[in-house]
């Protein structure tokens, strides 16, 4: 059983999440953390800490099966979906029957890792994930994504979600994101590591059309796996519309991929991309945000239906 986490100066979260896999009630046997270059000092932390630092994945073939940490430190930030995919890619090579995949800003509770394994042996899936449900967040259940219909050409329209209160021990979804998946390894060097080019958002929903490909994933109502930096606010609350930031490039640009890509027909992968961005243009003028954004815009629709992935607006972290 090998976790595999990415990180990126968040050491007060990694400190919290790393305590919560070491008190889960079925061991861990090793962690591979993915360290997206963090300027905070985790890499002194984790080395404190009896991790193996290492720099080239090469240097896997010389760490022994018996260390329980290592840590890959990036010479760049690569972005989440960077993060995932070269984490995924060397943890795959490890002696390891499962891997289990999260970001730094979770915290599992301590029977989270035992009860996605029975319901992965019961169930006979090779994927299956935890509830993030808490006082402070609700979980989307997908239980479907409607690939068929273009005038749903915002991803999240396309998501059937089951409805509260969730009455079952678990669902058959048909999505996941990057918090807590367990996967056998067997599927991962099957289908390989997760699609880097994304750089930000959809390469966990990308993952997810891949694996449903081989084996059906099931999401574990009672494993919890909580979000630390997850707040609840209010219904009724209004928030000021500010201009696009460098996040809504890569939301519109990977939301016109994943259409494209997985589109069931003419009209979603050619119309539905037109229509965010007349959408996009027109709410973009009611907040009277048009200047700022039209140019953000008309690159991530070009970049979109011309597939250009990777990182192609910095990120202003």
């Amino acid at each position: 059983m090998c976790v595999v986490l990415v990180t990126y100066n968040r050491l007060p979260c990694l400190k919290k999440v790393l305590q919560g896999i070491k008190a889960q009630n079925h061991q861990v046997a090793q962690i591979f953390i993915f360290d997206n270059d963090s300027s905070d000092g985790t890499n002194e932390y984790l080395k404190e800490n009896g991790f193996q630092i290492i720099t080239n994945s090469s240097e896997l073939a010389n760490v022994s099966n018996d260390q329980f940490g290592i840590c890959f430190r990036s010479s760049e930030n690569l972005g989440g979906a960077g993060g995932f995919a070269n984490a995924i890619k060397m943890a795959k090579e490890l002696e390891s029957d499962y891997l289990w995949i999260m970001d730094d800003d979770v915290y599992p509770e301590p029977d989270c890792l035992e009860i996605l394994l029975d319901k992965m042996e019961k169930k006979h899936v090779q994927a299956v994930i935890p509830s993030r449900n808490d006082e402070n967040y609700q979980d989307l259940v997908c239980l479907n994504i409607d690939f068929a219909d273009f005038r749903k050409f915002w991803t999240w329209w396309r998501k059937q979600p089951a409805k509260y209160p969730l009455d079952k021990d678990q669902y058959f979804v048909s999505d996941m994101p990057f918090e807590g998946p367990l996967l056998q390894t067997e599927l991962v060097r099957k289908i390989g590591e997760p699609d880097q080019g994304f750089f930000l958002e959809y390469d966990d929903s990308d993952y997810a059309q891949r694996i449903l490909k081989h084996s059906k994933i099931v999401y574990a109502t009672n494993a919890i796996l909580h979000r630390q930096l997850a707040k609840k606010t209010a219904t009724n609350a209004t928030k000021k519309k500010e201009p696009y930031s460098w996040r809504m490039y890569y939301t519109l640009r990977n939301n016109i991929i994943f259409d494209r890509r997985y589109g069931k027909n003419w009209a979603v992968r050619k119309v539905s991309p037109r229509l965010l961005l007349l959408q996009t243009l027109a709410t973009s003028i009611r907040d009277g945000h048009l200047k700022q954004n039209a140019p953000l815009i008309f690159k991530a629709y070009s970049d979109g239906i011309h597939e250009r992935m990777g990182k192609r607006v910095d990120p202003d972290y």
